[in-house]
Formats: C-alpha cells, structure tokens, sequence
C-alpha cells in the first residue's frame, strides 16, 4: 500500500511540473538550445525528486508484484 500512496504523490508531482512546462510553452520552444537544455534539466530534477518521494513515502521497502514468492 505504501508504494501505491508514493506512486499516487509521483504522479502528481510529475502532472505538476508538466502542466509547468506546458504553461511556460516548452512544447512549442523545445527546439531551441537554451530551451532545451531547460527542458531537460526541469525532466531531470523531476526524475530526481520522484525517486525522493518514492523512498521517503514507500521506504526503502520494493514493490512486490502481488503473488510473488519471496526468495
């Protein structure tokens, strides 16, 4: 349950920073060097920040794939 939660968070975040970068017009200027390293820069830092919500909320606990065998 509790990577569940996390994943919930995630991906509120992640809609978050893309309604960000859609608001800013990043789909429309992402040809542009600057705007491009912005872009991947902002992918990145959301990346980053997902892991971090994802250990602080789930724990350092994976997800078991339900009917997994634990070796």
């Amino acid at each position: 349950m509790a990577s569940f939660k996390a994943i919930v968070v995630m991906v509120f975040w992640t809609a978050l920073v893309g309604y960000g970068l859609y608001s800013v017009g990043a789909q429309d200027n992402f040809r542009d060097p600057l705007w491009a390293v912005g872009i991947g820069l902002a992918l990145l830092i959301t990346h980053m920040v997902n892991m971090a919500i994802y250990f602080k909320v789930a724990g350092e606990k994976p997800f078991q794939w339900p009917g997994s065998v634990n070796s």
